[in-house]
């Protein structure tokens, strides 16, 4: 993680033009690409720059932001991602939604019209999508998939995506943004040669999460004129 003063921070309003600490899940391209790239510093950089702050990057790794990260690290005055349990003492502003897939290759002829229908398949998930997916998804991973040498779940989402089209795994689990990002890189022209199969009924909310609850009020705000405005679609559009 980088360093740079994060240890001695006040948790009061900072005034106009102050940077914020931002931590951000690293290699989740192509939400987070490298160090100030990727969809998720571009839509806070522009929700902050309407708020008069500017944003300074941190990286952690996911696992880092299920445990305590705002007071673990005090200086650290807001974190982006998806933590799995929402604390009394945390705010929350959602900045995004993941809607995740389950993805093959086209020549498999794969049926898979619900999420039993990934039953006896090759399958490679992206890290901790056995909590992040919910149900119905969770039930069979307790079930089954926890315990079956078919099913793994990796950090690399490029990783994923290379065991598909390598045809070291029938399928994948993942949000349909990185599905379309690395199709493009990997030369499936407008998506022709896969398949994505609806199957997961809920999205995932992407959150800024602070301790301070008015400022996490005004981001929230700032987001919802971002979409308006259609910021948001502009934003998005290079990744895709």
């Amino acid at each position: 993680m980088a360093s740079g003063g994060l240890a001695n921070r006040s948790w009061a309003a900072p005034p106009a033009r102050q940077t914020l600490n931002v931590g951000f899940v690293v290699d989740m391209v192509p939400f987070v690409i490298k160090r100030n790239e990727g969809i998720f510093p571009d839509l806070m950089r522009e929700a902050l720059r309407r708020l008069g702050y500017q944003l300074k990057v941190y990286d952690f790794p996911s696992r880092q932001f299920d445990f305590d990260p705002l007071n673990e690290f005090p200086g650290l005055d807001l974190f982006v991602g998806t933590p799995q349990r929402h604390r009394a003492d945390y705010h929350y502003a959602k900045i995004y939604e993941f809607s995740n897939v389950a993805v093959s290759l086209a020549e498999s002829r794969l049926k898979i019209d619900k999420v039993d229908d990934l039953r006896g398949k090759d399958m490679v998930a992206f890290n901790n999508a056995s909590d992040h997916l919910k149900e119905p998804f969770h039930t069979l991973w307790e079930r089954e998939l926890k315990h079956s040498r078919r099913y793994h779940e990796v950090e690399s989402q490029r990783a994923q995506f290379e065991m598909l089209v390598t045809r070291r795994t029938q399928v994948i689990l993942l949000d349909r943004t990185m599905v379309r990002y690395y199709a493009a890189q990997f030369g499936f022209r407008n998506m022709l040669g896969l398949v994505l199969h609806e199957i997961f009924p809920e999205t995932n909310a992407v959150y800024a999460v602070g301790k301070d609850a008015a400022l996490i009020e005004r981001i929230e705000k700032a987001m919802g004129g971002l979409e308006r405005d259609g910021i948001v679609r502009q934003l998005l559009r290079p990744y895709e």
